[in-house]
């Protein structure tokens, strides 16, 4: 019988873009397949948050094609709203609406975007709530909340959608030192139950713990993708070898 290939989530061909003369992303390439956890990484500035953007429908591109879920999203944009949907996006910053509660935040996208009823939105605020451990804060504000529970709820927010990929953009890197590892555990939580991710991060023991793929990013371009046992491995990559001893 023929092995069952996962399908591809994300496929990203030859994408390039462009801020003036400064090229940010150049014919970057990438497939994303079903349960795959990803992480991608590199020195600050090689373009790996402005991939995170456009691979979730919030930048343009200049060239290449964006294929999520198999909705093909136009360097214009075109089709975005269908991929912002389906994508659970988490930034640096927790961008949570400091005037409503915990359950209004994670009951409001689901009101407006995925039109549920009250009801069923607050259950599902609560189920998430309870998966992230912050069930018991669903009516505080998010100012009484420490920063690593502010970014536990805006995970909880993003799973709310029911996403098929979650794309975390440095997810820890607001976080004070002892904040990160309650995050990274809720991260580490969403791979071992299969959930398809992208993620950001210099978080080093985290992606040889999580990854099934380390992409390693300079320049703006994808310089070397590797399994974690030849990414961390004696032949790795000299750029890599360079990079890894600037974060560990």
């Amino acid at each position: 019988m023929a092995k069952h290939e996962p399908s591809t989530v994300i496929a990203v061909t030859g994408m390039s873009k462009h801020f003036g003369a400064h090229r940010v992303l150049n014919d970057i390439h990438l497939n994303v397949a079903a349960g795959q956890r990803v992480v991608v990484c590199g020195p600050s500035g090689s373009g790996k948050s402005t991939l995170a953007r456009c691979i979730s429908g919030l930048e343009g591109y200049g060239s290449g094609t964006l294929t999520v879920n198999g909705t093909l999203v136009s360097p214009r944009m075109r089709h975005a709203d269908r991929v912002q949907v389906n994508i659970g996006m988490v930034f640096q910053q927790f961008n949570l609406f400091p005037h409503l509660s915990v359950l209004e935040n994670c009951m409001l996208a689901q009101r407006w975007v995925r039109r549920r009823p009250g009801e069923e939105a607050k259950r599902i605020a609560l189920e998430h709530l309870e998966r992230v451990r912050l069930a018991d804060k669903a009516s505080a504000y998010p100012a009484r909340l420490s920063g690593g529970q502010q970014q536990r709820v805006a995970i909880a927010r993003a799973l709310c959608m029911n996403p098929s990929v979650m794309l975390f953009d440095e997810a820890t890197s607001a976080l004070d030192p002892e904040m990160v590892k309650e995050v990274l555990d809720t991260m580490i939580a969403l791979a071992s139950e299969g959930m398809t991710m992208v993620c950001i991060t210099h978080e080093m023991g985290f992606a040889r713990a999580v990854a099934d793929k380390i992409v390693f990013m300079d320049g703006g371009q994808i310089v070397h993708e590797a399994s974690p046992d030849t990414f961390f491995g004696e032949d790795a990559d000299p750029r890599v070898r360079k990079f890894l001893r600037q974060v560990l």
